[in-house]
């Protein structure tokens, strides 16, 4: 599998991450790094949602 690919796999991992599910990541961090990279991919899928929801007028 190339890196791309295996990138384009996480990605559609992300999306389908739970808000809870994103906390325990960042709070079960072994690192400071890990833990910012953890809530960086939140914020993004966080902000996609909340795009979705104002692009389609449910606010």
């Amino acid at each position: 599998m190339s890196t791309n690919d295996a990138l384009k796999m996480l990605y559609k991992e992300c999306l389908k991450l739970d808000p809870n599910e994103a906390t325990q990541l960042i709070l079960g961090a072994e690192t400071e790094e890990e833990q910012e990279f953890y809530s960086m991919v939140s914020d993004l899928v966080l902000q996609q949602r909340q795009r979705k929801v104002i692009e389609e007028n449910r606010f």
